[in-house]
């Protein structure tokens, strides 16, 4: 897209921890500035440690200037412009729309090409962004990157209690579902204000437990609900528990619990994230943090991964042209050196592109990162259907209940499931 910049507008938004979502803000065309602070609120000038008491009234926010012609109506411009032909050849899409842009035809497939490429394996990439760019047979693009769900731990508070270190207990095969419970339940402090764990309630990390557990979310063809799986019932319900049996988390609420503001703040022991939460700890963070894998539950290993393919336009005239680009920007070489930029993990399992992103410090272990995209669940079930309806209208609603100690995992999978399952694509 081309055009001069509008006149620039400002908008400010909400959004758990300011130093995250700036973070991803000032990567985004047409993002003139982002300033970080506080909204709302009773007192004058606020610190962050006296927003993070909860006692201000006080919400993070970021204040974004912005030219509104290349950020408005993102994905229906380049929707448009794809049909029209009149895109770039080559763009950069969020994982979740390859499902919907391939089924409108307007990109290409890549499977003619890498399939007579002989320097080239669908291999060399991490299974879970692979399994959904391939359907029917046909190749959607390549995983410009990925970030897997780790849980980030705040070392001074595990010191201060005694407590093993996770990462060692990893290394150990020791840290699974029971030991976390144990340090989340010894960092637990009333008087202190202090938890175990937190997260913010979305189904990412809801869904988690689910697989955890030995369940899933759906079925094994993706044409029916899964929460009624007795693995994903196991999982759901630990994670409630945490909440409303062992209380070493805070109340979720309808929005979820505390969250990285609180332990930035020192106030929580453990909060699952992705690597996108590691600069703003590398920048704010006041105490030794490091990163562990997620837990290890009844289901083995499991976590939870983030991606996003380079696409090519499906009227482009220079597929060959653009099969290369796509190839090299994907490639060992090209992944090391934005891996060792510290965001990103390489979607490339090259050793080269893996070392390169190790070597980014802090924290001082990296691995659970690159470790969890082995065993990893992609974002999102791209080809099952309705999936937006699905999780928005019916099991976040029932999630809530089951937080909020309201219900049972048990009923509310039983009332999720009879209503989802109409509206999986048969």
């Amino acid at each position: 897209m081309t055009g001069s910049p509008q006149s620039p507008q400002t908008i400010t938004l909400g959004g758990g921890c300011f130093w995250c979502t700036e973070a991803v803000y000032v990567q985004v065309r047409g993002v003139l500035d982002v300033e970080s602070g506080f909204s709302n609120g009773q007192s004058q000038n606020p610190s962050y440690e006296d927003v993070c008491t909860g006692a201000t009234g006080h919400n993070e926010v970021v204040k974004l200037v912005y030219d509104p012609a290349p950020v408005q109506g993102y994905m229906d411009k380049l929707t448009t412009e794809l049909s029209a032909g009149t895109a770039p050849d080559i763009t950069w899409i969020p994982g979740a729309s390859t499902a919907d842009l391939a089924s409108k035809g307007v990109l290409l497939d890549l499977m003619p090409m890498a399939s007579k490429d002989s320097a080239f394996k669908l291999t060399d990439y991490y299974d879970a962004p692979m399994a959904e760019l391939q359907h029917d047979g046909k190749l959607w693009g390549l995983p410009r990157d990925i970030s897997t769900m780790v849980i980030y731990y705040n070392m001074d508070l595990f010191k201060a209690k005694g407590l093993p270190d996770p990462a060692e207990q990893a290394a150990k095969g020791e840290w699974n579902w029971d030991n976390f419970l144990k340090a989340a339940q010894a960092i637990r402090d009333e008087s202190a204000g202090t938890y175990g764990f937190s997260f913010s309630n979305w189904w990412g990390l809801w869904g988690f437990f689910a697989y955890s557990g030995g369940g899933s979310l759906f079925n094994a063809d993706r044409t029916a609900c899964g929460l009624d799986q007795p693995g994903s019932i196991t999982g759901l319900q630990f994670m409630s528990d945490l909440f409303n049996k062992y209380k070493v988390a805070p109340p979720p609420g309808a929005e979820g619990g505390v969250g990285e503001t609180d332990f930035l703040a020192g106030k929580v022991g453990m909060f699952p994230n992705g690597r996108w939460m590691t600069p703003g700890m590398r920048q704010n963070a006041k105490f030794n943090w490091g990163v562990v894998e997620m837990p290890e539950g009844p289901g083995g290993k499991k976590t939870w991964l983030f991606w996003g393919p380079y696409v090519v336009s499906g009227k482009t005239a220079n597929a060959d042209a653009a099969w290369q680009v796509i190839k090299e920007l994907t490639s060992p070489e090209v992944q090391a050196k934005v891996a060792a930029l510290g965001s990103n993990i390489p979607s490339n399992k090259a050793a080269s592109a893996k070392q390169a992103f190790l070597d980014s410090k802090p924290p001082a272990d990296n691995s659970a990162f690159i470790k969890g995209a082995d065993y990893a669940v992609a974002e999102i079930p791209l080809w099952t259907g309705n999936w937006g309806d699905i999780v928005d209208a019916i099991y976040q609603p029932n999630v809530d209940k089951l937080l909020n100690g309201k219900a049972t995992a048990e009923e509310i999978a039983k009332e999720a499931c009879a209503a989802a399952n109409p509206l999986f694509k048969k």
